[in-house]
């Protein structure tokens, strides 16, 4: 699943190409992922300029001109695609936005997890943001390194890496961002966070940030079906620490890199440096 820095990249894609333009008009191909009705999804932002892109978490929140706002998620393999005018949609694409300017934005996702909410820019706090209760955003200006230690004590019997991982405490982190902020900090992802130590939540803080924002800087990590904005690969991939290189040298100390299961879901890490 696109974490944090995959749908910033795209969302900071989208501000670049999108925000300015009207939506001339839609074509729904595949509704069951949408919370309305087709026709009233396409009635709604036909006509409408995109005044903004943001995010929460891993939500995309496209903000229209007429008071109304769509929040997207890709889920596992969810797509955003700006194409040429006229450009044929594959059979994965569920909805298409004709955009003035001459432009065509796809989304389109082979699994059908991902989901398309419109929802009223002035209840979307009240509402959509404030059911998620997510956490703090890890790059805006309050996320310390005492506010990230402060949300993890709250959560001292859990193992950390699901800790990590828990949008109520950071919002936007999964699986690849964990394993990277864990190998940095050198602590096992099956350690309670009640055992970390001071120095270790500074290290694991530090760890974290690093990571998100070095894989911004390279699109993403395209570990899977992740593509930007332009259909291309983010590069971030080969500069993984740990996250998918089970059997292969730690580049710190040489031990083969070992994957586990905590929670359900693969965890990977050094078994000499990480303690």
């Amino acid at each position: 699943m696109p974490e944090l820095p995959e749908v910033e990249t795209i969302r900071r894609q989208l501000e670049s190409e999108v925000v300015g333009r009207t939506v001339r008009s839609v074509d729904v191909i595949f509704g069951k992922r949408l919370n309305v009705a087709p026709a009233v999804f396409v009635r709604t932002l036909a006509g409408a300029k995109m005044e903004g892109v943001g995010r929460r978490a891993k939500l995309l929140l496209f903000r229209f001109s007429n008071g109304w706002t769509m929040a997207a998620h890709l889920k596992m393999t969810g797509r955003f695609l700006l194409r040429p005018a006229g450009a044929e949609p594959t059979k994965h694409v569920h909805v298409v936005f004709h955009l003035s300017g001459g432009n065509e934005l796809f989304f389109e996702d082979v699994r059908k997890f991902g989901f398309l909410k419109l929802v009223r820019t002035a209840e979307l706090e009240s509402g959509l943001l404030g059911k998620e209760t997510y956490g703090p955003e890890p790059l805006e200006r309050g996320f310390t390194a005492p506010a990230f230690a402060a949300c993890l004590a709250r959560r001292a019997s859990k193992r950390v890496k699901p800790a990590l991982m828990d949008q109520t405490c950071i919002a936007g982190v999964g699986n690849i961002y964990a394993d990277e902020a864990l190998w940095r900090a050198k602590v096992r992802p099956e350690r309670r966070v009640g055992s970390l130590k001071p120095a270790e939540m500074k290290l694991l803080y530090r760890g974290l940030l690093v990571s998100l924002k070095a894989s911004i800087r390279s699109r993403g990590t395209s570990a899977d079906d992740y593509l930007d904005l332009y259909g291309r690969q983010g590069t971030y991939a080969g500069k993984l620490k740990a996250y998918g290189r089970d059997g292969e040298p730690c580049e710190r100390c040489g031990t083969k890199l070992v994957k586990v299961r905590i929670g359900g879901r693969s965890a990977h890490y050094c078994p000499k440096c990480q303690k």
